[in-house]
């Protein structure tokens, strides 16, 4: 490294540019009137007196009188292991940032209760809106339609919206009269019996429960990915698994949904895929696990968990998977509460899928 590359060193530790250049020339020649140190350096002549003064107080050069003011180099010794000091604290400062950025950043995690069922909606409302990923529902007749519009709104963005809906007995709406508004603003819809609370999962980690009641009605709000799982389980076991599918957003070819939100639907499907798999060509968007960084992948199903020879059903398995082969290397790719896998995935899609019956 060159003198002049140095001043931007020296500059790091702390001295100014004309401290720095001012220095450097002094080392340069040892020993100098200020009128030489002027002339070699690029110190302003105004400037040079209180810049070898400034240099003076700090240590590292030495101004004395002999016929007129003069300037020299002093034992660099402790200046050296300032500068070797600042070195070390730099490369450890380097070291803590790199262990900050690879571990996974801090979650937000918000809670909050609601004593007005009708606030339970209107937060929800504006999640729907922001919502990037996917949007899980379970809701009566009336919630719904106060939240069709941002559905709608959703849907054309892209994003994928399972509804679980029921309608209270008695009531002069039907299942017929919501099916128009229910094509456009769901991906799949499913049609249960029985009442439930108000349930909203949007993008895996935020939810909002609540209770609609005459007078008011209360509900809470979670933003907490631990909470939301035990949620979603609640959902997909009580709430969706087990009632009657009334509409599908034509996400399917043949028997196939070209699109999941689950992974547990996406291997339901494939486990009907004859065992030569080359031709499912799939993209998962994503999170690392270990650092909650955002993921793309594309690649093929290398394998995935339970298969028909495990011996276990979709539906029992407690954990649920697939590899994924990328170019690069083999992902484990994990659902809504993925822990161990390579990657928690929002959203799979399958690129080439071909009826196994064909």
């Amino acid at each position: 490294m060159k003198l002049d590359e140095i001043e931007s060193v020296l500059e790091a530790y702390g001295l100014s540019p004309y401290q720095a250049n001012a220095f450097l020339t002094v080392l340069e020649l040892r020993d100098a009137s200020v009128s030489e140190i002027n002339e070699a350096s690029n110190v302003p002549q105004p400037r040079i007196y209180d810049v070898l003064e400034t240099l003076n107080e700090k240590g590292i050069i030495e101004t004395y009188e002999k016929g007129s003011l003069r300037a020299r180099i002093t034992d660099p010794t402790t200046f050296i292991d300032s500068l070797e000091q600042l070195g070390e604290d730099l490369y450890d400062t380097a070291d803590i940032i790199d262990d900050y950025y690879q571990k996974p950043p801090l979650e937000k995690h918000s809670f909050e209760i609601y004593d007005d069922f009708q606030q339970v909606l209107k937060h929800a409302v504006e999640d729907v809106r922001q919502s990037t990923d996917s949007i899980n529902l379970a809701l009566s007749a009336s919630s719904f339609l106060q939240l069709h519009n941002p559905l709608k709104e959703a849907i054309e963005n892209d994003i994928i919206i399972n509804i679980s809906i029921h309608i209270t007995e008695g009531s002069k709406t039907g299942i017929d009269d919501l099916m128009p508004y229910l094509r456009d603003a769901a991906s799949e819809v499913r049609y249960r019996e029985t009442s439930a609370p108000f349930l909203a999962l949007v993008d895996s980690h935020r939810s909002y429960f609540g209770v609609s009641r005459p007078q008011s009605g209360y509900g809470m709000f979670v933003q907490d990915q631990a909470l939301s799982t035990m949620l979603y389980r609640y959902f997909q076991d009580t709430l969706w698994r087990r009632w009657e599918v009334i509409h599908g957003h034509g996400r399917r070819t043949d028997k196939f949904r070209r699109e999941y939100a689950s992974i547990r639907n996406c291997v339901r499907d494939l486990r009907s895929y004859p065992a030569n798999r080359d031709s499912l060509e799939v993209t998962v968007d994503g999170y690392e696990t270990d650092t909650g960084r955002e993921r793309h992948i594309e690649g093929v199903v290398a394998d995935f968990y339970p298969s028909v020879d495990d011996g276990i059903s979709v539906t029992d398995a407690d954990q649920i998977n697939l590899a994924v082969e990328t170019e690069c290397k083999t992902y484990t790719v994990g659902g809504f509460g993925a822990i161990v896998e390579d990657l928690r995935a929002t959203r799979i899609r399958v690129t080439r899928l071909e009826d196994p019956s064909a």
